[in-house]
């Protein structure tokens, strides 16, 4: 089922540059500088993995997750584990830098005492360069490293390609009417104050992480705020496509929150 809202109409004498801007921009940087993502993640799991790494860290990992008492995480984990999912629970245990951290400097004695004659030590670095080096860690927003920067920066990064396309649909459905009601450099200014807003919210919530948060949905959630804050209860057309059922209703703005 898809219901959206119609009211304002795309006009080209009316160009809406900030929203086509904002939409080229991050496709361009997700086909183009996010591409290259993939491949480092892929070269690190399969590097973290052929070098046996896991079976070391992998008991160091769980009592890490038990020090931090993130035992949801935990269970799941064990369960990927016992499955055999090896390259899910090295994913997920590279992109925790606290962890990295942690066994660099806590568990620093115990690796020189066992694996004093390997390279552990130069090759991990290595690994966890190549996670770092991508563009999450590198311009996504990391709540323990919060800057200005990674505020803004986060809004135009995305995890995925369906991410990518969710979001720009919404802000196609609701920033060409809040564009052509408040002006570009109005709507781009509400745009990357709704993303900021957005980020710092995130970062209050989960202080002291060290997971990147990237995507514009702050952003878009703002947009959908000035959305309803020019039409409000006024009554707009709605597009609604139901199995076989297309057609047009007339609704309060409201509508468009559920």
């Amino acid at each position: 089922m898809v219901i959206i809202p119609t009211e304002k109409r795309f006009d080209w004498q009316h160009t809406p540059f900030a929203l086509l801007a904002i939409i080229f921009i991050n496709i361009v940087i997700f086909l183009s500088y996010q591409s290259a993502d993939q491949t480092k993640v892929e070269a690190a799991i399969t590097d973290y993995l052929k070098n046996d790494y896991l079976s070391i860290e992998w008991p160091l990992f769980q009592n890490f997750l038990k020090t931090h008492d993130e035992l949801t995480p935990l269970q799941h984990y064990q369960k990927l584990y016992t499955e055999k999912r090896f390259p899910e629970v090295a994913a997920q245990l590279l992109l925790r830098d606290d962890f990295y951290q942690y066994l660099r400097i806590d568990q620093y004695d115990y690796f020189l005492a066992n694996y004093q004659q390997s390279d552990w030590f130069f090759t991990r670095e290595a690994i966890h360069q190549k996670i770092q080096s991508t563009s999450y860690f590198a311009y996504g927003l990391i709540p323990k490293h919060i800057s200005l920067l990674s505020l803004i920066s986060h809004q135009f990064l995305h995890g995925s390609i369906m991410h990518l396309l969710g979001n720009l649909f919404f802000l196609l459905v609701c920033g060409f009417a809040v564009e052509a009601a408040v002006g570009h450099w109005r709507f781009l200014g509400f745009y990357l104050i709704g993303g900021i807003a957005g980020g710092l919210l995130h970062s209050v919530f989960n202080l002291g992480s060290t997971l990147p948060l990237v995507g514009a949905s702050g952003a878009i959630s703002g947009v959908m705020a000035m959305y309803l804050a020019i039409f409000r209860l006024k009554k707009i057309e709605f597009f609604y496509w139901f199995f076989v059922f297309v057609g047009y209703f007339r609704a309060p703005a409201l509508f468009i929150l559920p």
